[in-house]
């Protein structure tokens, strides 16, 4: 039977037939290949998923075959638990009773000059650390000055500089060293301060009660007063210069707080 015998409607089925075939056998190809992805794909999965587990156990990867080991990490409780945890641990440590010594006459009363002359070495030491700040400074402004100036070739060939490592400084520890000189002058004056407050009131108690056993009525010093005082024994310390700047700082103070009257003042 020759081509040109077959009709054209078998033809056209016959190749109908064909392309379907082809087209199944694509299908199956790309079914099998999806199922092999997805397989290793899940069997992937499930081998992060043992080893994010033994890492988070055990903090590093273990083989199944490994032995356990039992770490010394403390389980972390949740937050419940642990706030009613730390609710009881806070009751029971409240109910045991502290001792102050400052209220406690097994402890003595407190004697302030004896507690001072103790303690001296303390102040000696202070003193020492405020010296060799200031010194550091000192040093650091005359270099500035003289950087500016241009004798800084001259200046730093002196045994000052040559004995210190001011030139490898950083500006942040210059500007420690700065915060720190301030303090400890602070803490100064805070110290002499609470001791001429001391020193006022111990006297004036001892005169009161010398007055007292003659028969007079006590009378208390007030904070003004108080304070008062220590002025006076500020100002007793102070040299002229500082007595003269003193006074400028007041009069100061005075003129700008001064209000001409309302005849004097323009219109």
């Amino acid at each position: 039977m020759d081509f040109e015998d077959i009709p054209f409607e078998e033809i056209l089925r016959k190749e109908k037939m064909i392309t379907e075939s082809l087209e199944r056998r694509k299908t199956t190809k790309s079914e099998k290949k999806n199922s092999n992805t997805s397989d290793k794909l899940h069997n992937d999965f499930e081998k992060n998923n043992e080893i994010d587990k033994r890492l988070k156990k055990y903090g590093r990867i273990v083989s199944k075959n490994s032995p356990m080991e039992v770490s010394s990490r403390r389980q972390i409780l949740p937050e419940k638990l642990e706030n009613e945890r730390n609710y009881i641990r806070n009751k029971h440590n409240g109910s045991k009773k502290h001792n102050d010594p400052r209220f406690n006459d097994s402890c003595g009363k407190l004697n302030t000059d004896l507690f001072q002359k103790s303690y001296t070495f303390l102040d000696d030491i202070r003193q020492e650390e405020f010296n060799q700040i200031k010194n550091t400074l000192d040093l650091y402004k005359i270099m500035n000055k003289s950087k500016e100036l241009g004798t800084w070739s001259k200046v730093k060939k002196s045994s000052k500089f040559k004995n210190s490592d001011i030139n490898h400084f950083t500006q942040d520890q210059i500007d420690n060293l700065k915060l720190k000189y301030q303090k400890l002058i602070s803490e100064k004056d805070h110290r002499k301060n609470l001791f001429l407050r001391q020193q006022t009131i111990s006297q004036h108690r001892k005169q009161e009660q010398a007055k007292i056993e003659s028969g007079k009525k006590p009378f208390f010093l007030k904070r003004k007063d108080v304070n008062i005082s220590i002025q006076h024994d500020k100002y007793k310390d102070l040299n002229k210069k500082q007595i003269s700047m003193l006074e400028q700082k007041i009069n100061k103070k005075h003129v700008s707080k001064f209000k001409p009257p309302n005849s004097i003042r323009k219109v």
